[in-house]
């Protein structure tokens, strides 16, 4: 009678009630001890999380990238529920690891990127402990995701943000200054221009340097290589596309904005006329990356099915 009933899966056994008992209990730990980063406050706070999503534009894409993450996740459910659970032990040092750097963090250390750092190796340790070390080989993705919601350093950012700047302005420029009758000319991140005897000052500003729609596109290229199975050499080749789609679109969105500034109406290259142009220009990359994924895909043709005379396929021996 016992010989009749299926075994039930190993990762069942190892996830039962009081496995999910005790995840639940590490999870309300994980928040009450990060609570500082993840609560919501009404004024500006280094380190917070929900308030950089929703005051910062930059970040702006931040309440996505957990959502998103939690998909991956989902994707892989049926990998991860043959995954044997096994090294769940490596997870506590590297739990430990991460309270204490976030403990050091909070006793005065200015470098506030250390608190959602140390928040991610607590995560990392939560992760292992509750599903082992080769569970990782489904959630690595998932979780370096995660990455793309927490905020650069200040210093860093204005570090890369300034030259994406400059350049911009100058691809822009050298694209007007094709353009008959329109004199044009770059002071460093301002373009200067005068057109049937007006002048126009359009600065570059941050939003438009190329630094926001590196990471959000960034998010989008890694997403479009690893929700699909994929050969690791196509996923490769999406990852690397990030940064020049990236470039493409921000240079096309900066002239189309000098284009409307200076021969349309100001109004048409600010506010909300501007968002939606970036919106746009996140739709362009979107489809440029699906367009790279579709030609990956049909780009190699596998022998082994081709049909012969006959047209029967042919297998190997």
């Amino acid at each position: 009678m016992s010989g009749n009933v299926s075994p039930t899966p190993e990762w069942r056994l190892s996830f039962d009630r009081t496995a999910q008992i005790k995840a639940g209990l590490i999870a309300v730990a994980f928040v009450a001890a990060f609570w500082e980063l993840l609560r919501f406050v009404p004024t500006p706070v280094l380190g917070k999380l929900p308030y950089a999503w929703r005051h910062e534009a930059d970040w702006s894409h931040g309440w996505i990238i957990p959502l998103f993450s939690a998909y991956l996740v989902y994707v892989k459910w049926d990998q991860l529920r043959r995954v044997k659970v096994r090294f769940a032990w490596i997870g506590l040092p590297i739990m430990l690891i991460g309270l204490a750097a976030y403990v050091f963090a909070l006793c005065g250390l200015q470098f506030g990127y250390v608190k959602p750092l140390s928040m991610m190796v607590c995560l990392l340790g939560v992760i292992v402990l509750l599903c082992g070390v080769p569970a990782m080989r489904y959630l690595w993705v998932p979780y370096m995701y995660l990455f793309f919601a927490i905020p650069l350093p200040k210093s860093i950012y204005f570090a890369v943000t300034n030259p994406l700047r400059r350049w911009a302005a100058s691809i822009a420029t050298t694209m007007l200054s094709l353009v008959p009758s329109l004199e044009i000319r770059q002071t460093g991140s301002v373009i200067d221009a005068v057109y049937q005897g007006q002048y126009h000052a359009i600065g570059v500003a941050d939003a438009c340097s190329g630094m926001r729609s590196t990471i959000t596109l960034c998010a989008i290229g890694v997403a479009v290589a690893f929700i699909f199975d994929r050969p690791w050499w196509q996923r490769v080749i999406l990852v690397a596309a990030c940064l020049p789609i990236a470039t493409f679109c921000n240079f096309i969105r900066v002239s189309i904005t000098c284009v409307l500034y200076i021969f349309v109406d100001e109004e048409y290259a600010t506010g909300t006329y501007h968002m939606m142009l970036g919106l746009i220009m996140m739709a362009i990359a979107f489809g440029m990356f699906s367009a790279l994924g579709w030609v990956l895909s049909h780009l190699v043709v596998d022998e082994s099915a081709e049909p012969d005379d006959a047209g029967e396929p042919v297998h190997g021996a």
